[in-house]
């Protein structure tokens, strides 16, 4: 047997009960059953991540504020490891969240004919990472900020809220090159003008590291186990010939709801030459 190998696919469509269903259209669709229905929540709007709102500020009229969630998880995706059907040019080799800033929000009232944009004022992390903004349809990161800048040092990156008229829009990621926890700093602006800026507004981001796969070869048999989390679904995959690039699904090891606890799993090795296995967890 090879030495195992661990790609990830970060979990999209988890909120509100679309993330089993997506899971199930994907498993069928890897069995070549073309179904509307999948093709619905796979390419639909209905895909779900988290959003940041942008408004006036709570109880002012002359101020933008943003309000959201306070933590994002990044799951790092391989190179060439499809991510999100938003996303269809993102190459991989980033632990990734999508995340979407928006002026359509229920929490905070609009402010009427800003444009806002979204500075970024600070960033923390682990020595030699850094945290990146990539704009819809970027191959690269838009902009990228070491570890430890903020904005007293210049160059300011930033980006606006409402996209081609459109004030949710959708294909837009933050990437960190290192895992581990970063601290990150956003504030928003008004080009136009008519409302003063936002309040700092904090997040925190945990670029996490891929479970553990072990492997040992019992009475030929590949024998994998690895300790899932909560809320993600795995594939096992297998590769005999890693120039290649072609992977499939070990079968019954598909669609594998994690709980916390240690999944185990047998693939027969009879035959094969040698073999490369990985997870694919979204």
């Amino acid at each position: 047997g090879g030495t195992p190998a661990l790609h990830f696919r970060a979990p999209i469509a988890r909120d509100f009960g679309y993330g089993r269903i997506k899971n199930l259209c994907l498993k069928l669709l890897r069995q070549r059953l073309a179904l509307l229905l999948c093709l619905f929540f796979l390419n639909g709007n209905s895909l779900a991540h988290d959003h940041v709102g942008v408004g006036l500020a709570r109880g002012s009229e002359t101020q933008l504020g943003m309000e959201g969630p306070a933590m994002q998880t990044a799951v790092f995706i391989p190179l060439r490891e499809p991510f999100s059907s938003y996303l269809p040019n993102f190459p991989g080799g980033w632990h990734i969240s999508e995340l979407t800033f928006t002026t359509e929000t229920d929490s905070l009232n609009p402010a009427d004919e800003a444009d806002p944009r979204i500075e970024l004022i600070s960033v923390s992390g682990p020595a030699g990472g850094s945290f990146a903004f990539w704009e819809v349809g970027a191959t690269s990161p838009t902009w990228s900020r070491a570890a430890g800048w903020n904005s007293g040092q210049g160059g300011i990156p930033l980006f606006p809220v409402v996209l081609n008229g459109d004030g949710h829009a959708h294909g837009r990621a933050f990437t960190m090159d290192r895992p581990g926890n970063y601290t990150v700093t956003f504030r928003a602006v008004d080009a136009n003008g008519l409302f003063n800026a936002s309040a700092n507004y904090t997040m925190f981001f945990r670029a996490q590291q891929p479970p553990q796969l072990s492997i040992s070869i019992v009475g030929g048999n590949a024998t994998l186990s690895f300790t899932s989390r909560d809320n993600f679904v795995y594939d096992l995959q297998r590769c005999e010939d890693l120039a290649s690039g072609i992977w499939t699904n070990v079968e019954p090891h598909t669609f594998l709801d994690g709980n916390g606890s240690v999944i185990r799993m047998t693939d027969p090795v009879g035959g094969r030459a040698r073999a490369f296995y990985r997870l694919v967890e979204y």
